[in-house]
């Protein structure tokens, strides 16, 4: 994994060992307040990390497509792939088509 220098992201129980060695992680309540603080750090100079669930992909589709792809801001993020309980199953089905279809490549999926 690259070196980053600002990791934020939406607590998870798959990530929560991870999260846990991280001391300067910043734990957010939503997808896009990680974002619009990841974007935040990119634009002074950061290699900033992003956590989330793959449930709450579709919460930054729109910082995606009109914030990161026309200006080329790059946020890596690491994504906890979840298809159980039944209601993360259809978006657990469609994750890394939902990335594909965005164009999207900075992202690593842990499906652990």
């Amino acid at each position: 994994m690259k070196k980053y220098d600002f990791i934020v992201g939406i607590p998870c129980s798959k990530l929560k060992d991870l999260t846990d060695e991280i001391k300067n992680y910043i734990p957010c309540t939503r997808e896009d307040e990680a974002m619009a603080l990841a974007v935040g750090a990119f634009l002074v100079g950061k290699k900033p990390l992003v956590f989330l669930q793959n449930s709450g992909l579709g919460n930054i589709t729109d910082i995606i497509t009109s914030l990161l792809k026309p200006y080329g801001i790059k946020i890596d993020l690491l994504i906890s792939l979840r298809t159980n309980p039944e209601h993360h199953a259809f978006m657990g089905k469609i994750t890394k088509r939902l990335l594909k279809l965005l164009e999207y490549e900075d992202y690593k999926l842990i499906t652990q």
